[in-house]
């Protein structure tokens, strides 16, 4: 795969990145290179795996020299910011982005003047409800599902695993979509409609104080604004390839708060 376009996959190891990875290998058509804090890490290696045409590098996206290497020869490239671990978010976040965005101006303004972005938005992963663990139950048998939302507010849904389907499809024609936003959410809910018998009482604080602000926040906003704003099209991502809904993923994984 001499000819082969590389495309540079940013938190190669994390949610997104691993799923954007997984479904560009099943093309057989790019090379990869992958970055992570570890490339040494058993994620990073599990990955390298998949294919003779992965590459995982070890990259600080907070520093610009390592990024400036990274993205270096790239046709294509996946990025993605992840502050959520450390305390000062916002900074974080906008740090990572600011020197991302300009390592690939950089770039690209030797071929050509317009950088060409298309945004990805997925929604809400289904995988965060059991990725919270096993549901405590009452004595009578009855699954407690805690929430900080009202459960009247609709709550946009994206498999993970359906993150990468849309990236490879962005990619296979990429020049009809720059400059738009794509929606990945495979289902809109309610906590009130998809359960079929429920019961809603005001509960005490289950969260470290550590979390509680920024999800609550993230609900207040979502109540207040919707997940993707009130005139946005969450549905376009579909019209690039088929997405599980809620009630498909809990089928698929067999989930039922266990």
């Amino acid at each position: 795969m001499v000819d082969a376009r590389l495309i540079t996959v940013v938190g190669a190891t994390g949610a997104q990145g691993s799923a954007v990875v997984r479904a560009l290998v099943e093309t057989g058509k790019y090379k990869i290179r992958g970055l992570t804090r570890d490339s040494s890490s058993e994620k990073a290696q599990t990955l390298k795996r998949l294919s003779d045409n992965i590459d995982m590098v070890t990259c600080d996206i907070t520093k610009s020299d390592d990024v400036e290497r990274a993205f270096k020869d790239s046709w294509a490239i996946f990025a993605v910011t992840d502050p959520w671990t450390n305390p000062n978010q916002l900074e974080l976040e906008k740090q990572q982005g600011y020197i991302m965005a300009d390592i690939v101006s950089r770039y690209h303004y030797k071929k050509c003047r317009n950088l060409k972005t298309i945004y990805v938005e997925p929604a809400m992963y289904m995988q965060n409800w059991r990725n919270a663990g096993k549901l405590p139950k009452l004595d009578d048998g009855t699954v407690i599902l805690a929430a900080s939302i009202d459960e009247k507010v609709e709550l946009h849904l994206v498999d993970i695993d359906d993150i990468g389907p849309i990236v490879r499809e962005i990619l296979a024609d990429p020049d009809k979509l720059v400059g738009q936003d794509i929606c990945v959410c495979g289902d809109e809910i309610t906590i009130s409609k998809t359960l079929t018998e429920e019961e809603f009482r005001t509960i005490t604080k289950q969260l470290p104080k550590t979390a509680q602000d920024n999800i609550f926040g993230m609900h207040k906003w979502i109540e207040e604004y919707g997940y993707y704003g009130k005139d946005k099209d969450w549905t376009n991502g579909q019209k690039l390839t088929k997405l599980n809904t809620f009630e498909q993923w809990l089928r698929k994984t067999g989930w039922e708060g266990k």
